[in-house]
């Protein structure tokens, strides 16, 4: 009876993610190795939105659309196993193994029945003992003993169990208005003698399941100031907010690029805000041609043209120095489906 190997449960644990992603989702390929753009994007938001865990676009196409020579760590695995509808890797791996070898279980199972059965009896009747009594209370005493410690440990097993599996929910609100951040935020979370939990958020809330009391959060977002929290749970009584600084040239930036004000203004303002010398990127849908360099006049000549296409500009990544912006990476989003 040959146990599979983890190359083949891993295809086989691919599939059953495929399977899992076409209940609610369509793609372009059935094949999972051939997905790409916003295939991967919708699959990354499935996995989130079933497992609050997030997998990197370099993690799969390392692992999905590339030769690979070991398996991915076991976080991740779980995760996969988690999404396709298992409790780990562990299940998943002890369900395949044992639908590879059918039978197999009904034979395991009678053996341990048998024993108990045959020597309890027999060596009732060969001894009779001459002093029952002292017996009976020798045995009480490892029974007493061994149930008080089964209690022990089941009381300790449901504490622990409570306190790994309690999950923790934050929102963000911007500080100066008082508002939900609907912008799109990630976090990582440090996690001892662990890899770091990393989630992502477009509603402004997130939800973690955690063993530790203290931790750091680190979050990230194009429009507020990157900050780092240290967090205790000891004190944790339910839903809690924590509020982010806009970064304020950023958002002027973003106000100017897509505001309907008059092009003289607009121009002006952003000759003032950027930097002559700017390095400035615009990214594009296209894999084939996916950033483009723009000088600063490209820059404010493209996005003060009043044109309808400005309502899908997106600020990916801005940069300020001396008081002055030296770095933009922009997307100007397609409406073509």
């Amino acid at each position: 009876m040959n146990k599979l190997s983890e190359i083949v449960l891993f295809d086989l644990l691919k599939k059953d993610v495929t399977k899992r992603f076409f209940e609610s989702n369509s793609a372009a390929s059935p094949e999972i190795s051939d997905w790409k753009g916003q295939d991967i994007v919708n699959f990354q938001e499935d996995v989130f939105a079933k497992t609050k865990s997030t997998l990197s676009e370099k993690w799969f196409y390392t692992y999905f659309k590339s030769e690979f020579k070991k398996l991915p760590r076991i976080d991740m695995l779980n995760i996969l196993a988690q999404y396709a509808g298992y409790s780990g890797w562990s299940e998943f791996v002890q369900h395949h193994q044992m639908e590879s070898t059918p039978g197999e279980e009904k034979e395991v199972k009678v053996e341990p029945e048998i024993q108990p059965e045959i020597s309890e009896p027999v060596q009732k009747e060969e001894e009779k003992p001459q002093n029952p009594p002292p017996k009976k209370k020798s045995r009480l005493v490892p029974v007493l003993i061994f149930s008080l410690l089964a209690i022990g440990l089941l009381s300790t097993g449901a504490y622990f169990a409570f306190i790994y599996q309690k999950t923790y929910a934050f929102c963000f609100v911007d500080s100066d208005r008082n508002s939900m951040i609907t912008e799109p935020i990630e976090i990582t979370i440090a996690r001892k003698n662990f890899t770091p939990l990393e989630l992502f958020t477009e509603k402004g809330c997130i939800e973690f399941a955690s063993k530790e009391d203290t931790l750091l959060m680190t979050v990230k977002s194009t429009y507020y100031k990157q900050d780092t929290f240290k967090i205790n749970l000891h004190h944790y009584q339910g839903m809690e907010t924590i509020r982010l600084e806009p970064d304020d040239y950023k958002v002027m930036l973003r106000h100017y690029s897509k505001s309907s004000q008059s092009v003289k203004e607009r121009i002006k303002m952003l000759d003032e805000m950027i930097a002559d010398d700017a390095l400035i990127y615009q990214v594009y849908d296209n894999e084939y041609f996916g950033v483009e360099v723009l000088s600063k006049k490209q820059y404010i000549n493209l996005v003060s043209l009043p044109t309808s296409s400005l309502k899908n500009f997106t600020l990916i990544e801005a940069e300020r120095k001396s008081g002055k912006i030296v770095k933009i990476k922009f997307k100007i989003h397609s409406d073509e489906s």
